[in-house]
């Protein structure tokens, strides 16, 4: 007999991935597993507006003995759960088919003491419909604990920022705060952020999303932190909305996210003007996943493939129709994931990214650094109290590891492995840090060998034979407007000049790295800021002048602690400072105003 759907009032979601967590949950407590059957999207849109979700026997048995487990083999099992997207961007339920023409077992579902493993599901059990919970849940205390920290963190610096977000019932669903120090990095290292969303996904019991930045010293910063209760597009664009008012709504030059339909639109919608990237290596990490089987019966061949047509197009045309090849070829036509990053090209593959630096922030070894940094003090069983504890200790280790890595910068330069004009050039300008990997790509110049392939006019086009990599390289020189580029993308990658781009560059009698290739980021000078007397915006609000004085003081304490010497000179600079606006104060008649608040301007009280 075939199954009949029911359908009715039920829950609405944010998005298509809390749809799917709210019937995973379902097929925990019930006793089978759940996959994404199908889904579709908009025309002209492109947007996804339905999607089917089901059990993992649902389909046709095979018309051969089947390889897999009994327990998953196809029962042409009826069971799932249809959505739909609606006009105002939420999803709800248009079908729900709960009968299993097999056996199901809670022994699939989470240990729960009220389950009896030997009770059958029946058939005509009603279904309970139960939200899944949109807040916080904390252990006793862990409350109190986080807004004490915070009023104490506020109490030392008046910049320190945080937002909270309740629900309807007035319950925490997320929490964000940035201290003084982040703000400050911003203002410098502005270019490129990642949004972090990984232990998110995992599930872990403290849901936690750092926004993060990378410094002149090639350190990670933490530019923000977030507890988020889900992660759906209305939560996240709360959290960036927040963080982007924080930053003075300033907002960086990229954001960079893994692939995920629901940071896509929440990006879009908070902050437009950012160029919005994908992690290239976590596009490509899901291959074996989404196309595991497809591909399975044809070695390596696939994976060659994809990379020589993801990493080795040098121009947009030149990747459509590799692209177009690879499908064909391997007869991925039909595979839906395969064109939805098809789609999404523009945001992850390398000859779309038109100028863009990412600095290093997309690239394996920094996202799998990333991870274990963020792992030391997150993990399934952390608790607030923990978890604080152990921010405020990584935070201050990170003041020093700067303020240890500025002082070296300024004491030393690295010695020079390498007669090379870059490098001497260079060594005056990058950080230590910068320039030690910089110095990596002049030494690997020698074992490069360009070749001259065509010219048309100042425009020449070389194909340089890297020896090291064993690879080929395409070099374009543009001698009229100083513009260089090479299908490695190590520019647009980390920020600085590769070595094929270098023997270029000398073969033809160019002798120091164009200024356009030498971002102020890396450079020692990275947090000096050109602003004169007459550049400064003075705001008639007390209270703005106050918070503005306090940013100032903020990267005169930053500066002034770096040794001895500066600390002298910046309290001497201060006491001259003071004495000056005493003076004044004698001279010119006060504003009356309101007294100052407590804190920033632009704090969010707890409620």
């Amino acid at each position: 007999m075939e199954a009949e759907p029911e359908s009715g009032p039920g829950p609405e979601f944010n998005s298509k991935e809390e749809a799917f967590a709210f019937y995973q949950a379902h097929a925990k407590s019930v006793g089978f597993s759940a996959i994404i059957k199908a889904s579709r999207r908009s025309r002209i849109s492109g947007n996804f507006i339905d999607a089917k979700f089901a059990c993992t026997r649902y389909g046709a048995p095979p018309s051969h003995k089947p390889k897999r487990a009994p327990s998953r083999a196809k029962t042409d099992c009826k069971a799932s759960m249809h959505v739909k997207r609606t006009p105002h961007g939420t999803w709800i339920i248009s079908s729900f088919i709960k009968h299993h023409n097999h056996q199901i077992s809670p022994i699939h579902s989470s240990p729960n003491p009220n389950n009896n493993v030997n009770n059958k599901a029946s058939p005509s059990r009603k279904l309970k419909v139960k939200k899944i919970p949109q807040y916080l849940t904390f252990a006793q205390g862990d409350l109190q604990f986080l807004l004490n920290a915070f009023m104490s963190m506020q109490n030392e610096n008046p910049n320190f920022f945080f937002a909270v977000d309740l629900n309807e019932e007035q319950r925490l669903r997320s929490v964000f705060w940035v201290d003084a120090k982040a703000r400050l990095d911003y203002r410098h290292f502005s270019d490129v952020v990642l949004l972090d969303t990984t232990h998110v996904k995992n599930e872990c019991r403290l849901p936690f999303v750092p926004f993060v930045g990378v410094n002149h010293h090639l350190q990670f910063l933490l530019l923000g932190l977030a507890f988020v209760s889900d992660g759906s597009e209305s939560t996240y664009a709360w959290l960036m909305r927040n963080w982007l008012r924080a930053m003075g709504g300033l907002a960086p030059k990229v954001m960079l996210t893994d692939r995920d339909e629901v940071l896509k639109r929440a990006v879009a919608q908070v902050v437009p003007e950012s160029c919005h990237c994908f992690c290239l290596w976590h596009v490509l990490g899901k291959v074996p996943e989404k196309l595991g089987r497809r591909i399975h019966g044809h070695g390596g061949e696939f994976m060659s493939g994809l990379s020589e047509c993801v990493l080795r197009s040098r121009t947009k045309e030149q990747f459509e129709k590799r692209w177009g090849e690879m499908v064909e070829r391997f007869d991925m036509g039909d595979e839906s994931w395969l064109c939805e990053i098809y789609e999404d090209r523009k945001q992850w593959v390398p000859a779309f990214m038109n100028g863009r630096v990412l600095a290093g922030m997309s690239t394996v070894q920094r996202s799998e650094a990333m991870n274990c940094l963020f792992d030391k003090y997150v993990q399934r069983k952390t608790t607030m109290k923990e978890f604080l504890e152990q921010y405020r200790v990584v935070s201050r280790g990170k003041c020093e590891e700067e303020a240890k890595a500025d002082f070296e910068t300024l004491r030393r330069q690295p010695a020079l492995k390498s007669p090379s004009p870059f490098g001497k050039q260079m060594v005056e300008l990058y950080t230590n840090a910068v320039f030690k990997k910089f110095q990596g790509e002049v030494l690997g110049a020698v074992a490069c060998h360009p070749r001259k392939e065509s010219e048309d006019g100042a425009m020449k086009m070389f194909k340089v034979q890297d020896f090291e990599d064993n690879q080929d390289f395409v070099v374009t020189w543009n001698e009229s407007t100083s513009e260089a580029s090479c299908s490695c993308y190590s520019f647009e990658f980390n920020g600085y000049l590769c070595r094929h781009v270098m023997i270029v560059l000398q073969i033809s009698g160019v002798h120091s790295i164009p200024p356009r290739y030498i971002l102020k980021r890396w450079t020692k000078d990275a947090k000096k800021r050109d602003l004169s007397v007459a550049d400064v915006v003075v705001s008639d609000s007390r209270a703005e002048r106050y918070n503005n004085l306090c940013q100032r003081a903020f990267e005169l304490g930053d500066e002034g602690s770096l040794s001895y010497e500066t600390y002298i000179a910046s309290v001497k600079a201060l006491e001259e400072a003071l004495r000056k606006c005493e003076n004044l104060d004698g001279s010119i008649q006060r504003v009356r105003e309101p007294n100052l608040p407590c804190f920033g301007s632009q704090e969010t009280p707890f409620p």
